[in-house]
């Protein structure tokens, strides 16, 4: 049912703003996704015998950068920007987890040495991040 404030706009000719998310259930998980990132940046990264050793600082600075970039495509108005931006958050976010993961497994191969739960959100964020921005692609209206 039309309210009096929408049938004022639509009488006068006015668009009625339209109300977030702009491009649909994509942007809801892309803002998930990107507050997730975030918090995998503070979370420990790698438990070696017992000892949780969080990320350094330059590799924190880039998951906090990823997890930037897919909250800015969860409020944007413009699809590509949107995709394009959940591509970058989401690579982003995946490259370093996988990165980190190698690393450690090629240090150290026993149960020693896991991933801690810092790289297994950024891990998950950043797949959740690109099937998003796949998603995002797929449904772009044709020109």
């Amino acid at each position: 049912m039309a309210t009096s404030r929408d049938l004022r706009h639509s009488l006068s000719g006015h668009r009625v703003a339209e109300k977030w998310p702009y491009l649909g259930p994509p942007q809801k998980r892309l803002l998930i996704a990107g507050i997730t990132m975030w918090v995998g940046a503070l979370l420990p990264w790698v438990f070696i015998l017992g000892q949780s050793l969080r990320a350094t600082p330059l590799a924190m600075s880039w998951a906090l950068w990823a997890g930037l970039m897919t909250l800015a495509a969860a409020s944007v108005r413009w699809r590509a920007i949107a995709t394009i931006s959940a591509l970058f958050g989401g690579g982003g976010a995946l490259y370093l987890a996988i990165w980190q993961s190698t690393t450690l497994f090629d240090a150290c191969l026993s149960t020693q040495c896991l991933p801690g739960p810092g790289v297994m959100l950024l891990l998950g964020a950043g797949a959740l991040g690109l099937l998003q921005a796949l998603s995002l692609f797929r449904d772009r209206p044709s020109a």
